[in-house]
């Protein structure tokens, strides 16, 4: 689908009875990869006769942010339930607010739990008694289909606890998933699933694309190490490289633990070898649904790129800055699992 200028409108409600759109400076919108909650990002100017009917923002309040999503008139909601989380304020002719806001998967980051994961179970059983057990409303939460090994897991926070589960499924499976909190709760999205993804071409929506390739994060020689003996070194129990001649050996070993299938091992150190790493930053119109983990298509990327995170500056009309990479940078980067060794 591709996608031209569209001006779009935003408010933001304070203890749902405080409606501040006239009062927006900027906002942003955020969603990475490597953080469960959507997080916004409000400067707000009260000139003192409205600041005297506002209560003082302090964190912890109930706030969300609504707008027009690209393409429609109707407002939605965009971050609720939100809250405060955290609050600067300069004193000055008007008052400004600088608020970051977060829906509620915040907590998720901020708290730590324990928990017994039975084996045979999936992420999906464990998210939803993660969800279970803290509350957590759920709009979708798929069958991964993916048995897993038992966990045993004390103090750790529930976001990685989340995040460990999703790991072992795509080294098991090779499905990718993330979560995503919506409006109406807690979703289990597979990157990439989004139908009839957004297209984006130069001279009709696209301003800017930033290309950036490095060894950092390569791996071109992989050592996988038996059992070490008092007094000796480890056994090398399978060794695997590629690309050592075009790049440099640039080694990385792995301990593993006795019992563990030899196919599963060798799978696991062939899939750790990583060559060039590549992304693709893009400034682009403002498509205010985006989010994390969806795919879009490119100018050159035709094939398609998956979003690592989003930067939605809502102005009128809006921009937004994606870093975006191929399934298998993804993979590597966020979806390495050291349980296996």
């Amino acid at each position: 689908m591709i996608v031209t200028p569209n001006v779009c409108r935003y408010d933001v409600i304070l203890q749902n009875k405080y409606f501040l759109r006239e009062c927006i400076q900027s906002l942003t919108l955020e969603d990475r990869l490597d953080e469960v909650a959507y997080c916004g990002k409000v400067r707000l100017a009260v000139p003192d006769d409205q600041f005297t009917g506002l209560p003082i923002i302090t964190p912890g309040m109930e706030i969300r942010i609504s707008g027009t999503k690209f393409g429609e008139d109707k407002y939605s909601y965009l971050i609720h339930p939100g809250v405060v989380w955290n609050v600067e304020i300069d004193n000055n002719a008007r008052r400004n607010w600088n608020l970051t806001i977060y829906d509620r998967t915040i907590y998720l980051s901020k708290s730590e739990d324990q928990f017994l994961f039975q084996e045979g179970t999936t992420a999906s059983d464990r998210i939803k008694q993660i969800c279970s057990e803290w509350n957590i409303p759920i709009l979708n939460i798929p069958d991964t289909k993916q048995a897993l090994a038992q966990d045993v897991v004390r103090a750790k926070s529930l976001w990685n606890i989340i995040q460990d589960q999703l790991k072992e499924t795509a080294e098991k499976s090779g499905k990718l998933f993330t979560v995503r909190m919506q409006p109406d709760g807690l979703e289990l999205f597979e990157i990439g699933s989004n139908s009839d993804p957004w297209v984006f071409e130069f001279a009709v929506n696209l301003q800017s694309v930033r290309q950036k390739q490095t060894l950092n994060g390569a791996v071109t020689k992989v050592k996988v190490l038996g059992k070490q003996e008092k007094g000796s070194t480890a056994p090398i129990e399978f060794e695997t490289n590629a690309d050592t001649d075009k790049y440099g050996t640039i080694q990385k070993v792995i301990p593993y633990k006795k019992g563990l299938d030899t196919n599963a091992i060798e799978q696991k150190a062939t899939n750790t070898l990583a060559g060039i790493q590549e992304t693709v930053t893009v400034e682009a119109i403002d498509i205010n649904t985006i989010r994390k983990g969806d795919k879009v298509i490119v100018q050159g990327w035709e094939d398609g790129l998956y979003v690592i995170s989003v930067k939605h500056n809502c102005n009128s009309p809006g921009t937004m800055q994606m870093e975006l990479a191929s399934l298998e940078y993804i993979r590597r980067r966020y979806y390495r699992s050291e349980k296996s060794f």
